[in-house]
């Protein structure tokens, strides 16, 4: 054997024998630490400390070096078991409510801290001596005040919901309002506190709500929310009888102006619906009893229209009613005794051998004791009125296109006086959904008052007209094909005026009191530039934000909306004071 083989192999050894030693030593410092976690976890276990007892005894039995004391450590951990399903129980829960509650998962949430108090009310009604390190544990974990900490987040979410519902107007996403309910009322400081502050909240959005739908016109959705509401809280156990003392306020505030409109076929509709209401919820209204009184006081006006010859007008009422009671046999009565005072007869005095059609007329009225209406084969209009000596003033016009089909021939009563009748004469259209003709009669003369092609049209209360899509006006992108129309009367005929205003004319000193409303107003620009400026108005400051070039120093007048606040500095100078200003949503220039 060679020398250099002899000394490899001597290296070998050596290096066998040093690893040896190595793994000896690291042996004998395991052994002698998990004697020393023995004695600690046996030290803490007769001090009753059982947390730290349970932590030293799964530590000296996770070390596998070699065998020491087995038996009285699988004891003692057998022993301590509850304390091991403690902490593990608990560092699984904390970690979901940390993960869904950052998440603003609601439903898992909820469903981790039903879990957490069954958890706790098992080991609180455990064995009293580890019912006694429940709480340590748990308030190591901190699960307590995370649980306080995430419900009191998701209730100011919540809140902001039920504020974004309310502006937004949706009656169909009540989850937020759910959400805060199911929150447990030891997180409002007790039952009765969680009664008193959801109820004055569920009060003040509900009636802002409903109050909204009123406002706006929506009398069957008001009720429809109204119902569901009703039965939402009844399902939810709670107590809401603002529901239905509001749902009757608003009522009867939409029901008298129906009343003093004069407007008996809205009222009609509306008692119907607000009576189906009552009846579909199964609740009393006094409102009921004041309809009814209403009702008759109108049937017999109509009544009394018929003794006065005003046939038209009876039947008119009649019908206005129908929506709210069956008076089919009502109009039927006074149509049979209209016809027994048949204003044709009238126009056939006029023009004996005329085909008269869309024949109309009443009593007593213009200055007769009874007039009549119509149109003959060549398009021609007519108007007659008996007078008292029974003789018959007429008039008419045959300045209606002869090639145009006319539809009907009525009364406007809208613009008629009591001596100058108005005849409105509606024909066909091909471009929109009727002509309308309108002739004011003065004597034997007939003037022409307005003559225009329109999907509809309204008599303002100023007398002025609303019309929808007339044609020739707007098209030529001035103007939407849904916008409607102003026609003033200027001598003896109506002409266009212009288009009607979507917003209210406003002083800008009194913007506050118009938030999420769309209002016009005069402001002098102190600070300009593009897309945004700060305006004054009076002794106050308002900040313009749109999609203009607002120069400084001129005086502006815009349109828009405000719904938010914001602090500004005047000038942009950082040594100045920021102020608090509304912020104007800008649409656009006038």
């Amino acid at each position: 054997m060679k020398i250099k083989q002899v000394l490899t192999l001597r290296h070998i050894l050596i290096l066998l024998c040093i690893a040896m030693l190595v793994l000896i030593a690291f042996k004998g410092i395991d052994m002698k630490r998990k004697m020393a976690w023995v004695d600690e976890a046996e030290r803490y276990y007769r001090e009753n400390n059982l947390i730290q007892a349970e932590e030293w005894y799964r530590k000296a039995a996770n070390n596998r070096s070699f065998h020491y004391k087995e038996a009285l450590i699988a004891k003692r951990l057998n022993e301590l078991a509850p304390v091991t399903e403690m902490k593990a129980t608990l560092a699984r829960l904390d970690g979901r409510v940390e993960r869904t509650g950052s998440s603003q998962d609601f439903a898992g949430f909820l469903q981790v801290y039903g879990e957490f108090q069954d958890a706790r009310n098992k080991f609180m009604s455990a064995d009293k001596r580890f019912a006694a390190v429940y709480p340590k544990i748990s308030a190591g974990y901190g699960i307590s005040d995370d649980i306080t900490r995430y419900f009191k987040e998701f209730k100011g979410l919540f809140y902001g919901q039920l504020e974004q519902q309310l502006n937004q107007g949706l009656t169909d996403e009540a989850g937020a309002k759910w959400n805060l309910q199911a929150i447990p009322e030891a997180f409002y400081g007790g039952a009765d506190e969680k009664t008193k502050q959801l109820g004055a909240k569920f009060k003040d959005f509900d009636e802002k709500l409903m109050s909204r739908l009123a406002g706006g016109g929506k009398f069957a959705q008001l009720l429809d929310y109204s119902q569901t509401l009703m039965d939402e809280y009844e399902g939810r156990k709670i107590q809401a009888p603002w529901v239905k003392s509001k749902t009757e306020e608003l009522s009867r505030m939409i029901l008298k102006k129906d009343v003093d409109g004069d407007q008996p076929a809205n009222y009609a509709l509306h008692a119907k619906t607000y009576e189906s209401y009552v009846q579909s919820a199964g609740i009393k209204s006094s409102l009921l009893k004041e309809i009814d009184r209403q009702i008759r006081k109108w049937l017999t006006s109509a009544q009394r229209k018929i003794k006065n010859n005003d046939y038209e007008g009876a039947i008119a009422l009649y019908e206005a009613l129908s929506a709210y009671r069956d008076t089919s046999d009502e109009v039927k009565k006074a149509r049979l005794a209209w016809t027994a005072h048949d204003p044709l007869r009238l126009l056939q005095l006029v023009g004996q051998t005329a085909n008269f059609s869309h024949v109309g007329g009443g009593g007593s009225r213009f200055g007769g004791s009874a007039y009549a209406i119509g149109s003959d084969d060549g398009n021609a209009i007519y108007f007659a009125v008996m007078n008292a000596d029974e003789t018959v003033q007429a008039a008419s016009t045959r300045e209606f296109p002869g090639d145009v089909a006319i539809r009907n021939v009525s009364v406007e009563e809208s613009l008629s006086t009591k001596t100058a009748p108005v005849l409105l004469v509606e024909g066909e259209s091909a471009s929109r959904k009727a002509l309308y003709a309108a002739y004011e009669v003065h004597g034997s003369q007939m003037t022409p008052l307005f003559f225009f092609e329109a999907d509809g049209y309204a008599v303002q209360p100023d007398r002025s007209l609303l019309v929808t899509n007339p044609a020739g006006v707007g098209e030529d992108g001035s103007a939407s094909a849904s916008q409607e129309a102003v026609y003033t009367r200027q001598g003896d005929s109506y002409q266009f005026a212009g288009f009607q205003k979507d917003y209210a004319d406003i002083d800008g000193a009194d913007l506050l009191a118009h938030e999420n409303e769309k209002v016009s107003f005069a402001c002098y620009i102190v600070y300009g530039g593009e897309g945004q400026a700060l305006a004054q108005v009076g002794a106050s400051y308002i900040k313009l934000r749109g999609d203009y070039m607002f120069n400084e120093g001129t005086s502006i007048t815009v349109v828009g909306m405000f719904n938010q606040f914001e602090d500004v500095i005047p000038g942009g100078d950082p040594l100045n004071q920021p102020i608090n200003v509304p912020v104007f949503d800008v649409e656009r220039l006038e």
